[in-house]
């Protein structure tokens, strides 16, 4: 890459500092297509996408970063405002996001498997390619924002960097016809037996019963080692395709890849209005429509997945009131449909009682027992015990946000890790007093498919 390319962090000491955005329409139907020309040009790449939304974005490298170790993640709007306070805007775009990144779970479990990823990690990306019906037309193009910070400005210099970039940017794409399809298969390596993984669910029941817990969320994680090279643009391809009303993402960090399909928001903010969910009581699909119908209401019937999600409920309505006015909730859950699972949805909201505070009020909430449990400190512990293995990114935060009050994040489940030839692939389920190992165990089965049916499995 030339110098114009690389990654610069910015020191907010310096006086003076300008943030600009350049912008430019690129040829291309999909961000996707474009991962796998990059991902050889940058260690640093964040894809994310909501199909049913028509909205793309991918951030490569990074311009300027906020890496925190701490836990309390509330501390990141602290330096949010210091971003504020000490950068003036030039030429900015406006309904886009600007930050993109992740934080992990609070595992108490820590392994060398989540090396190149930090505890929470947000970055301005030097490039961010996108396609969003919130920009200035309707149409389903796709740009590419050159993003800029100096204390210097040179509209000669600023000219020259833009155009060396379209440059670097049209080679990209040039790439991408290069790129040759591939057959990639996994052959499962390790997994828990699933006697050990049931005894474990039987172990948290027994902890509830003695009312030392209410619910755990149990994960599994299964190893695969992959034959071929995986080609990303036909991973998102079928993952656009087959789960529209998710969040589908990537995170690349040094050799390792993050990636997955959430239906899980954790929080969305729009202006002075925060929304969430509870997500949280399972069933598969059915064959048709009407066994579909028959299922969806054997799960709003059933008393412990509607126990599950109650759970969940008091969880965020309860540590929501301190941050939202006029709380308003769907009366009864909603069935999320996905290609082969069913959830229970209850749709919460309100007005905020303070803006620009994205991280105080997901701190409040997370992580929520949908993918931990209550209460919050003894599941940790027991999870340690439990699970023992460090989720890492998994049931963490993924999502992206600007400074104007926009922000949306979302719960990374359904995914999974690559590093070298290695895949490894997670799912949870939520453990009450009523639940059954056996229907735990096949609910993780069902949770593993969006991952695993992406490769041929040789198992």
């Amino acid at each position: 890459m030339s110098n114009s390319e690389q990654n610069i962090l910015i020191d907010l000491t310096k006086d003076n500092l300008i943030f600009h955005q350049l912008v430019f329409p690129i040829e291309g139907k999909t961000a996707a297509d474009l991962i796998d020309a990059f991902k050889r040009n940058s260690d640093l790449i964040i894809y994310q996408s909501k199909p049913s939304e028509s909205t793309e974005y991918l951030a490569i490298g990074k311009l300027f970063q906020f890496e925190l170790d701490d836990k309390n993640i509330s501390t990141l709007d602290d330096m949010i405002l210091n971003f504020r306070n000490n950068v003036s805007a030039g030429e900015t775009i406006e309904n886009i996001p600007l930050f993109f990144g992740y934080c992990k779970f609070p595992s108490l479990t820590k392994e060398k498997t989540w090396k190149n990823f930090t505890e929470n990690f947000w970055i301005i990306p030097q490039y961010l390619i996108f396609k969003s019906k919130t920009f200035h037309d309707k149409e389903e193009k796709l740009y590419c924002v050159q993003n800029f910070l100096s204390s210097m400005p040179n509209d000669e210099m600023k000219k020259i960097a833009f155009a060396e970039s379209q440059k670097f940017i049209k080679k990209i794409v040039n790439d991408t016809l290069l790129l040759k399809k591939e057959n990639v298969s996994i052959v499962k390596t390790s997994d828990n037996d699933s006697s050990i993984w049931k005894q474990k669910v039987s172990d948290a029941i027994e902890e509830i019963k003695e009312n030392k817990l209410q619910k755990i969320v149990l994960a599994r994680k299964v190893e695969y080692e992959i034959s071929g090279t995986v080609i990303w643009s036909d991973i998102f391809e079928k993952l656009n395709s087959d789960y529209p009303d998710c969040f589908n993402f990537l995170v690349k960090s040094g050799g390792d890849y993050f990636f997955g399909s959430s239906p899980e928001l954790l929080g969305k903010f729009e202006k002075d209005i925060f929304k969430t969910e509870a997500l949280a009581g399972s069933i598969n699909r059915g064959s048709d429509e009407n066994e579909d119908s028959d299922l969806a209401l054997l799960l709003s019937a059933s008393r412990k997945n509607k126990k599950e999600h109650d759970i969940v409920i008091d969880h965020l309505i309860e540590n929501l009131n301190n941050h939202l006015f006029n709380i308003e909730i769907d009366k009864t859950p909603l069935i999320k449909r996905l290609k082969n699972i069913q959830h229970l949805q209850t749709k919460i909201s309100g007005r905020l009682k303070d803006n620009l505070k994205y991280f105080n009020v997901i701190n409040s909430i997370f992580p929520t027992p949908a993918i931990c449990g209550i209460p919050t400190r003894q599941t940790l512990n027991n999870l340690k015990t439990l699970e023992a293995f460090d989720r890492g990114l998994y049931s963490g935060i993924v999502g992206a946000f600007n400074l104007s009050g926009e922000a949306e994040f979302y719960v990374a489940i359904r995914s999974a890790l690559i590093s070298e030839n290695k895949l490894t692939a997670f799912a949870g389920c939520g453990i009450v007093e009523e639940s059954n190992p056996g229907e735990e165990y096949t609910e993780t089965e069902l949770k593993l498919q969006p991952i695993i049916s992406l490769f041929s499995n040789e198992n």
